[in-house]
C-alpha cells in the first residue's frame, strides 16, 4: 500500500504577514501614482548667483579647450591627460547627446545657486548634473569657470 505524500507545513501566521506586506507595498505604490507623488525634491527657494554658457572642445592630443559661449574667448585649457573629471564628466554627458547631431554642438550651463549647488547643465537634453555630489575637489574644477578669468592653466 502506498503512503500519501509527505506535506509541508508553512506556519500560517508568517505567511499571512508576508502577503499583507506585499499587498500594502502595491497599495501604497499605486496610491503615490494616483496621487502624482514624485520622489525628485527640490530646494525651495534656490535662486541663480552666477551661470555661464560654456563649450568644451578636446584635441586629438586629449586637451579638453574650456569656451565662453558668449564671447567665444577660450577660459582654459587642460594639459593632455589631465583633468579626469572633467573629461569623464564630459564624455557621460556626450554619450546622451549621440543621437542628435545638432545637439553636438549646444551649450552646457554652469549655475552656482544661492545654496551653494554648483549645476552643470546641458542645454541639449536638458540633464543636470550636481557636482557638488562628485566632492569638492570635483565641483572646483567646474567652479574656476565661473570666476571672471576662469582660467586654471
Amino acid at each position: 500500500m502506498a503512503s500519501a505524500p509527505a506535506r509541508s507545513h508553512v506556519p500560517p501566521l508568517p505567511l499571512a504577514l508576508s502577503f499583507g506586506m506585499a499587498l500594502l507595498a502595491l497599495v501604497l505604490v499605486a496610491g503615490a501614482r494616483v496621487t502624482g507623488y514624485s520622489p525628485e525634491q527640490t530646494l525651495p527657494g534656490a535662486t541663480v548667483v552666477d551661470s555661464r554658457l560654456l563649450r568644451f572642445e578636446q584635441a586629438a592630443d586629449g586637451r579638453v579647450t574650456v569656451i565662453d559661449s558668449t564671447t567665444g574667448e577660450a577660459i582654459s585649457a587642460t594639459a593632455p591627460g589631465a583633468e579626469g573629471f572633467l573629461k569623464g564628466a564630459l564624455r557621460g554627458l556626450s554619450r546622451m547627446r549621440m543621437s542628435d547631431e545638432s545637439a553636438r554642438t549646444a551649450d552646457y550651463r554652469l549655475e552656482r545657486l544661492s545654496n551653494g549647488q554648483l549645476l552643470l547643465i546641458d542645454t541639449a537634453t536638458g540633464v543636470k548634473l550636481d557636482l557638488n555630489a562628485y566632492g569638492r575637489g570635483n565641483a572646483a574644477v567646474f567652479a574656476a569657470f565661473l570666476e571672471p578669468t576662469g582660467d586654471q592653466s
